[in-house]
């Protein structure tokens, strides 16, 4: 019998819950192995349920769930396990599991390392439920949480990790350090309000349409309905928002490279595995929605398209060695919904499935320098270091050739099916694509020669004269990455290279499957224009290498301001707003003294009496005496004024 699914979220639960209120039980890295056997086990099920998955998708109810509504419909907690969900569980259990290992090494030195692995417990759990639910409001339980686990992580070095030195500079920078992490996690927080409000939108006008909310069943309803409406074309609108704020698009993006403040292993898990990636899987899930919607799949690809290029040219000149790799995630989404919105679900969801690998590989590896380095983040103070951390280093170089689209590396298959997709449906969206291919390779292949190859910078900056090649914790997760992201591709190998796009022969009994109309003479020459597009930018980052011109890349301040979105940002929503509020705070406190002024005059007669209000006897006693004394020679004075 196969496992039922309530246990892939629930182990990661479990994990939580003992490392939350029992932590003193699992002292050293106790925790941190109990968090990583859990996910462990986890995968252990998705596998099990990958394998014994067949043509029917499997539905699981637990309870039901607000029972007896005043709207007439009960709803249930249960799962949904077709192919799409299948294949999240074991991106999301099968990547976190590498990820959480890693951290075990990464985090070792850390004060808080049993609830770091609650977090990244509960982060995955969540996760869970938003692939596996049946019904959009069980996925927006997952949705919140996902989002409340990566404020938590995101702000996790909320203190600073310097603020406990006795050293004042050190102090100083480690509490500017905790309040930049605490800002982050807030802006992450808040703008993905902005995007859940999108949801909650969607499923209410759902609900009005379609009188159910369950997955399953609302497939069901639009079935053989050929004829799009106003309310599905706003209800996908809606569902847009959601996926842009989640997801980290225009014009909600700003967020996600800020992200970058929680700690290495946590920018892996939301960029790879968990949250970002819930945008492209809620458009893909409500793939019978969006046929039905031409206009909002059209704002989809546009969206994908506008900041796939925003994100490439953002990243040009980073420095900081996350951040690269944050724009670079910004675009690769783009990717991601572009494909989605021209009706290519398949491509858009095997681009995820390889960008998981390249991307969380990319920052591990990143995470292993910046560790090497005693948190050294610049990359113009690094160079050299393939001499000190040479498996590292290979490992880098596999990650850039993926993501660069390179043959025979993932990011090939992935991103020529997106490119070709849109070849056929948009040839705008194609050209940007084409654009953002030479983009991505340029600025990886700037971060791969500014921190692997010419002479070693760090010293000076960093006092390191010699650092050191990762653990062997931490080369297991980066060499089974690697080795996805150079195999992975084969997974879906199409018909004119030999193949027979098996991932979309799988893919498609759970979503609609593209037709391969292109002749095959066509794909040849976009197959060259893409590996083309990969070439000219790595040869364009290694002759700017060569002229030591990398380390401020093309357009200069405009590209490390990130095109100034966020003072665009601070300019028309944030300074107007702390501008009201100040104003409102000096009212508030000119009002309180006023008042204050007035009671405190009207108060004072009273407050000489309530001296005499002590409670004490004998205080009243004296009082007494004093007062008779007081009479008596009042009379004593009066009487011998009379002379009588």
């Amino acid at each position: 019998m196969l496992p039922v699914l309530y246990l892939l979220p629930l182990l990661p639960l479990i994990g939580f819950a003992l490392l939350m209120v029992f932590p003193r039980l699992f002292p050293g890295k106790a925790g941190g192995w109990l968090a990583t056997g859990m996910i462990g086990a986890a995968f252990v099920v998705a596998v099990l349920r990958y394998l014994g998955q067949g043509a029917v998708p499997a539905q699981e109810t637990l309870w039901t769930w607000l029972p007896n509504m005043a709207l007439n419909a009960n709803l249930s907690v249960g799962f949904y396990l077709d192919q799409l969900s299948a294949l999240m569980a074991l991106i999301i259990t099968g990547i976190g599991f590498l990820i959480h290992l890693y951290s075990i090494s990464y985090m070792s030195h850390d004060a808080k390392f049993t609830r770091f692995f609650a977090f990244l417990n509960f982060f995955v759990a969540m996760m869970l439920i938003l692939v596996l639910a049946d019904s959009y409001p069980l996925m927006f339980v997952g949705w919140e949480g996902v989002g409340m686990a990566s404020y938590l992580l995101i702000g996790f070095w909320f203190s600073g990790r310097g603020s406990e030195s006795s050293d004042k500079d050190i102090r100083a920078a480690g509490e500017k350090e905790g309040v930049n992490n605490s800002n982050a996690a807030r802006k992450a927080f808040i703008m993905n309000r902005i995007g859940d409000l999108g949801f909650m939108l969607g499923m209410f006008l759902l609900y009005k349409l379609y009188g159910t909310l369950s997955i399953p069943e609302l497939a069901t309803r639009v079935e053989g309905v050929s004829v799009a409406t106003a309310g599905v074309e706003l209800a996908c609108l809606f569902l847009l928002v959601g996926a842009i704020g989640k997801s980290g698009q225009l014009p909600l993006t700003t967020w996600l490279p800020d992200a970058m403040a929680g700690p290495t292993p946590v920018s892996a898990l939301i960029h790879a595995a968990t949250m970002v990636t819930a945008g492209v899987y809620l458009i893909t899930r409500s793939h019978f929605l969006y046929e039905l919607a031409p206009n909002a799949s059209l704002w989809v690809a546009w969206v994908g398209g506008l900041t796939a290029l925003y994100g490439a040219l953002a990243a040009l000149n980073q420095h900081d060695i996350k951040k690269i790799l944050a724009f670079s995630t910004v675009s690769q989404l783009g990717y991601m919904f572009l494909a989605v919105g021209v009706g290519a679900y398949s491509a858009g969801v095997f681009h995820l499935l390889s960008h998981a690998f390249f991307k969380a590989l990319l920052f591990l590896a990143a995470g292993a320098v910046i560790h090497a380095l005693h948190d050294e983040q610049d990359v113009r103070r690094m160079g050299g270091m393939r001499k000190f951390m040479p498996f590292t280093h290979i490992v880098s170089g596999i990650g850039v050739l993926a993501i660069s689209g390179i043959p025979i590396w993932s990011g090939f298959f992935s991103k020529d099916a997106i490119l070709a997709a849109a070849f056929e449906t948009q040839p705008v969206l194609y050209i940007i694509g084409l654009i953002v291919a030479v983009l991505t390779a340029f600025y990886m292949g700037r971060w791969y020669f500014l921190v692997w190859r010419g002479a070693y910078r760090g010293f000076e900056a960093t006092g390191v004269s010699h650092p050191h090649e990762a653990d062997t914790i931490t080369k297991i997760p980066l060499g089974i990455l690697a080795a996805g992201a150079t195999l992975i591709g084969f997974l879906n190998v199409p018909t004119f290279l030999g193949g027979g796009h098996a991932f979309d022969s799988y893919l498609g009994r759970a979503i609609p499957q593209e037709a391969h109309e292109i002749a095959a003479s066509t794909e040849w020459l976009l197959t060259v224009m893409a590996i083309l597009a990969g070439v000219i930018g790595l040869l364009w980052a290694y002759s700017q290498h060569r002229a030591h011109k990398l380390d401020n890349g093309p357009l200069g301040q405009f590209s490390s301001s990130a095109l100034y979105l966020d003072n665009i940002y601070d300019g028309l929503v944030a300074a107007p707003s702390r501008g009201i509020a100040g104003a409102l705070d000096t009212v508030d406190r000119g009002t309180d003294g006023l008042i204050g002024s007035i009671s405190r005059n009207a108060a004072a007669p009273g407050g000489l009496f309530t001296v005499w209000q002590s409670g004490f006897v004998r205080a009243y006693a004296v009082s007494m005496l004093l007062g008779t004394a007081g009479i008596i020679g009042y009379w004593a004075l009066k009487l011998v004024g009379s002379g009588g």
